[in-house]
């Protein structure tokens, strides 16, 4: 845990919904794009890339792109994100 305090290290996504809910509150700002919001929606979800990816029917490399801001994901793919996040 002194890692996490000393920024050496981050808490495993997995985690990060029990973080959030100890705190009473989300240890991030506002995002300002669709991929530092992706991003921060799939940490407070508890998701890795790998695991959001598999939910969503897609390569782990297209979630990289869309949070890095590379590419945007289709329609599709932004509906099923859209079930997913909300389950």
């Amino acid at each position: 845990m002194c890692h996490w305090e000393t920024g050496r290290s981050q808490p495993k996504p997995y985690l990060m919904p029990r973080v959030i809910a100890f705190l009473g509150y989300a240890l991030w700002t506002a995002p300002a794009t669709f991929g530092e919001w992706l991003l921060l929606a799939r940490r407070a979800n508890g998701l890795s890339r790998k695991r959001l990816a598999e939910g969503l029917g897609v390569d782990e490399s297209a979630v990289f792109r869309w949070e890095s801001g590379q590419r945007g994901p289709t329609t599709a793919a932004l509906t099923r994100l859209q079930v997913l996040l909300a389950s």
